[in-house]
């Protein structure tokens, strides 16, 4: 996808974010995110793919299953708590608006705390 269309994307995307968060976008290794108090939230990949960063356990059982265990791989790295959503689920489904809020919280209230884990928990 091209750098037009994914900047479109993001700029979608940030309606789902509540506004007292204050959420900014910007581009971490090329690809376009989403970033509260300094903290990543949501990418939109290279490919146009849409990655949900999940630390809530909740989330992270359910995109686990709905994004087939699907991570967001940038230079040479897999981000284990970063969840890419399948191609064909559309952006505004409620299910999507719910992750992305529910991503956004947690982001939110961990780095408060400075509390943001570097890795996925193991189970």
């Amino acid at each position: 996808m091209d750098k037009v269309n994914r900047s479109r994307r993001i700029n979608f995307l940030m309606q789902f974010i509540p506004e007292a968060f204050s959420p900014e976008i910007g581009v971490y290794f090329g690809e376009h995110v989403i970033r509260i108090n300094g903290q990543l939230c949501l990418v939109v990949n290279m490919a146009g793919e849409v990655g949900i960063r999940a630390l809530h356990p909740a989330l992270i059982s359910e995109l686990s299953d709905v994004c087939n265990n699907r991570h967001w791989v940038a230079h040479g790295r897999v981000y284990e708590q970063w969840y890419l959503l399948p191609e064909a689920m559309p952006l505004n489904d409620a299910r999507v608006r719910g992750w992305i809020s529910q991503a956004a919280d947690e982001v939110h209230r961990l780095s408060r705390i400075s509390a943001i884990p570097n890795r996925q928990a193991k189970a």
